[in-house]
């Protein structure tokens, strides 16, 4: 992981520099590891979602290279990378409901089973409002969770990337995830 991670973050500092092969090395870098996340993701929801995993992160990748960000490091990057991830999906989720409830029209029936997508991509915003919340009060805490749950990092590979100890990154997730917990069951 060492020799990816600091490849990873000289193609970044490359990119911050203006050098659009710079971009398409670090997707070239990170595309396997963000179409695992991304696979890992969509059956996190039940395997219901209307978009593959390569559409995801096809969506994904065209975004990031168009966006103007000054990456900050390995962190940014992945964060960035879990939160449009995360937009992409309640968009589509959005989309889907609209659709299914006659795309903005006037409905008179009411139909619970016909309104599931909308109950899930409802789960989906509660989940996000409580992540931004868990940010808000305890940035540390949210890095951890996010790092190692949206994205995929082993707790080794949080503490690293954070410069954390392995125990506090422990002690991190067990407060985030109880907290999370807690939360969503309001």
């Amino acid at each position: 992981m060492t020799n990816d991670t600091d490849e990873l973050t000289v193609l970044l500092r490359a990119w911050n520099g203006g050098s659009g092969p710079a971009g398409d090395a670090v997707m070239a870098l990170v595309y396997d590891r963000i179409r695992s996340l991304a696979a890992s993701r969509l059956r996190q929801g039940g395997g219901r979602a209307a978009i593959q995993p390569t559409e995801l992160v096809n969506e994904l990748v065209v975004n990031l290279l168009q966006a103007d960000v000054n990456w900050e490091g390995r962190l940014h990057f992945f964060r960035t990378v879990q939160v449009a991830m995360r937009n992409i999906l309640l968009d589509l989720g959005r989309r889907q409901s609209a659709a299914k409830n006659g795309g903005g029209q006037f409905r008179v029936t009411f139909d619970a089973a016909e309104n599931q997508a909308a109950e899930e991509s409802g789960d989906a915003e509660v989940l996000h409002e409580a992540l931004s919340q868990l940010r808000q009060e305890d940035p540390r805490k949210a890095d951890v969770l996010e790092l190692s749950y949206l994205v995929g990092l082993g707790h080794e590979d949080v503490a690293k990337v954070l410069d954390l100890s392995l125990a506090t990154v422990n002690r991190d997730l067990r407060f985030a995830k109880a907290w999370l917990r807690q939360r969503l069951q309001a």
